[in-house]
């Protein structure tokens, strides 16, 4: 599943994320301004003559920091691509409001309430799939979000991606279940409190 939806307004998670971004990116010119820099970003008209002249004296990063860098967003990405198809696809917002039959609205409240997670896709939020079934939120989902708080949302789904010992999923052949495939699967209510011990432990 694909997004469809058209990327939604930066949350404040990724606008405070920006804001230490620049911060430490002008402590980093300042560190490395003449005198003569200085001087002039204390001269300067406005904020952003002031921008400008910062990073005057910034040496550039070496190219084996930059090469490291790249090879790092490339691995995260790699990552995540792989994650997302183990959990089943990502919705976008409006794409799941449309299958749930609510409003893009509804969908951040219970983000927020942990009834559903979503995940950082740059500017927007994209939901795995496999906590749907039937058009609706697979029954114990909300006890094993409640117990994982608030660990990083990527961090939660490798979780709840991830084959546990002594769960097997139908028709696998042996194979470890998931949390998410066995909620999808009708876990029972023993099971559903099982898994939600186990994440409780993960997230302490």
């Amino acid at each position: 599943m694909t997004a469809l939806a058209h990327p939604i307004a930066a949350p404040d998670t990724l606008r405070r994320r920006a804001m230490q971004a620049l911060t430490e990116a002008i402590a980093r010119a300042l560190d490395s301004a003449s005198e003569e820099t200085l001087a002039a970003i204390v001269g300067a008209q406005d904020a952003r003559e002031a921008l400008a002249i910062a990073p005057r004296d910034l040496a550039p990063p070496p190219p084996e920091r930059l090469a490291a860098e790249r090879a790092a967003r490339a691995r995260t990405a790699a990552f995540r691509t792989e994650l997302a198809a183990r959990a089943g696809g990502m919705y976008a917002r409006a794409e799941l409001a449309e299958l749930l039959g609510v409003t893009p609205a509804a969908i951040d409240k219970q983000r927020q309430r942990r009834q559903i997670l979503g995940v950082p896709y740059g500017t927007e939020t994209r939901y795995p799939a496999a906590q749907f079934h039937d058009g609706g939120v697979v029954p114990g989902l909300k006890p094993v979000l409640d117990a994982l708080g608030d660990m990083n949302p990527w961090g939660q789904l490798q979780l709840l991606a991830a084959p546990l010992d002594g769960f097997d999923a139908e028709g696998s052949g042996g194979a470890g279940a998931s949390i998410l495939d066995l909620l999808g699967q009708g876990a029972d209510a023993d099971t559903r409190a099982a898994l939600a011990r186990l994440a409780a432990g993960w997230a302490a």
